[in-house]
């Protein structure tokens, strides 16, 4: 059962000055806790130091805000990283939170040069995107040496070229020991606990009072049990790794254990409503069968891991760890993952207002489209690339594109002019041509544009990517 709270069951819980305190009414105070846009835990930090009168109050808040899965830090300073904290099964429930990060291998065998080597292709790696930009978000640190002293310096080595939050990879405690010592402050993840070294492990997670992750081979009892035993020793922060199975890729299998583990967590099940780790690393070790296929191994080694990844981004990998640092490996997995976990009751919008592209003048073009922003950063790409210089005008739709706005009445001749007049953009006065130059979705807008503002209007192509070439043959405009 997803987990929904309303901003009725938050009002009563908080406290009447609260209005005073945050300059916004108490019921839109309410609708942002119960809509995570404030976390429960900055109102509580507020009321810290004042009376304890609210501290029944604020116990039933924390525990009704509470996200069904548990929400663990990973890391430290701006570029740590939290995990987990959803409440439904399916995103069009509510939403999906804490896009999952992805981190790549390093180990502890490397050579210095390949250390940096590697490390700067991590850190270097970005992808544009919708306005922002997409990375890679972690270092996992796996012990391939046996060494302790060895991993303790290797650690030492990736700290000191990199900011990006850490797993360490061991099952030896003494090696973990050594690993968590170096990194001291930095709070890394421990990957891994299992039934032959719970008890160390467990040591080293309160020692170092750092999240830690427990690991079976599929078996989701086992798994259960080690999670319980370790709440029970006092360990709360704890990331759950299924494993994948080691005989070929199964991916059925373990998408089937991710989806179990899951809806147990949101049912209520406190012992396993933990984040999920995932180790598409491992399909590398055990790829898809080449049979059929006609490709190089290494080809289908890298095709593995990166289906593995995807197919546990959807469901439900909160964090995971992967090998592979080529494009083709890469962009699938943060594409997904963003797309994945993007709010669908928001649209992703642009600020509305008129854009100065390249160094426009009194002659050059004005064009407008809508401010979701997939729609507007395509066309300003696609201007940029044909080298223009003119003006974009992000009309405010609410978010939606161009052919939704106009069929369902968010883009009209009126709304259009409203929103020249809001920025104060005279296409008269201020233009030597006085002409629009209209996108081709909303060509049918032409006639009633051209009679509520006066002004001559083009269409445009229904393609973007053609827009260049189109203001070639069409701009400036013929004088009529």
């Amino acid at each position: 059962m997803a987990k929904k709270v309303s901003p009725l069951d938050v009002y009563p819980l908080l406290p009447d000055d609260c209005e005073t305190l945050f300059g916004e009414p108490k019921m839109k105070i309410a609708a942002q806790l119960a809509g995570r846009k404030i976390k429960a835990k900055e109102l509580i930090e507020i009321y810290e130091t004042l009376p304890s009168e609210y501290a029944s109050k604020f116990e039933k808040l924390d525990a009704l805000l509470k996200p069904a899965i548990a929400e663990i830090e990973i890391g430290a300073g701006p570029k740590k990283v939290v995990i987990g904290g959803d409440d439904v099964m399916f995103r069009h429930m509510l939403s999906f939170y804490n896009k999952p990060p992805i981190a790549v291998d390093v180990w502890d065998t490397m050579t210095a040069a390949e250390l940096s080597a590697r490390l700067d292709r991590i850190q270097s790696f970005q992808k544009f995107y919708v306005g922002s930009y997409l990375y890679l978000n972690m270092v996992a640190i796996r012990s391939t040496s046996g060494s302790p002293k060895k991993f303790g310096k290797f650690v030492s080595s990736v700290l000191k070229k990199c900011d990006l939050p850490l797993i360490l990879c061991t099952k030896n405690p003494e090696i973990m020991r050594e690993g968590l010592t170096a990194a001291a402050g930095k709070n890394p993840l421990m990957y891994a606990c299992d039934v032959s070294n719970r008890e160390e492990m467990t040591k080293l997670a309160l020692e170092f009072d750092v999240p830690i992750t427990v690991s079976s081979k599929g078996d989701l009892d086992e798994l259960k049990s080690l999670a319980a035993t370790l709440l029970n020793d006092g360990v709360d922060k704890i990331v759950l790794d299924p494993g994948m199975p080691l005989s070929g890729l199964k991916i059925k299998e373990t998408f089937q254990n991710f989806v179990r583990i899951r809806k147990a967590g949101v049912d209520g099940d406190s012992e396993i409503a933990f984040p999920l780790m995932a180790l598409p690393i491992a399909a590398r070790k055990n790829p898809l069968s080449s049979k059929n296929l006609n490709l190089p191994p290494e080809v289908i080694s890298d095709y593995s891991e990166t289906i593995a990844a995807a197919s546990l981004i959807v469901r439900y990998a909160d964090i995971m760890i992967i090998h592979g640092l080529e494009a083709h490996e890469l962009l699938p997995l943060v594409h997904a993952a963003d797309m994945i976990y993007t709010d669908p009751r928001t649209p992703s919008s642009v600020e509305p207002k008129l854009y100065e592209l390249g160094t426009p003048d009194a002659s050059s073009p004005v064009l407008f489209t809508t401010n979701f922003a997939l729609t507007y950063y395509t066309v300003e790409s696609d201007l940029m690339s044909a080298g223009f210089n003119g003006y974009l005008f992000a009309v405010n739709t609410g978010g939606l594109g161009v052919e939704a706005a106009v069929a369902g009445g968010q883009l009209t001749a009126d709304v259009i002019k409203k929103e020249f007049e809001r920025v104060s953009f005279d296409p008269i006065s201020q233009t030597e041509h006085q002409t629009l130059v209209l996108p081709g979705l909303a060509a049918r807008l032409q006639s009633d544009i051209e009679k509520s503002m006066n002004v001559a209007v083009l269409v445009g192509p229904m393609d973007s990517g053609r827009l260049g070439k189109w203001l070639e043959e069409n701009w400036p405009p013929k004088k009529k």
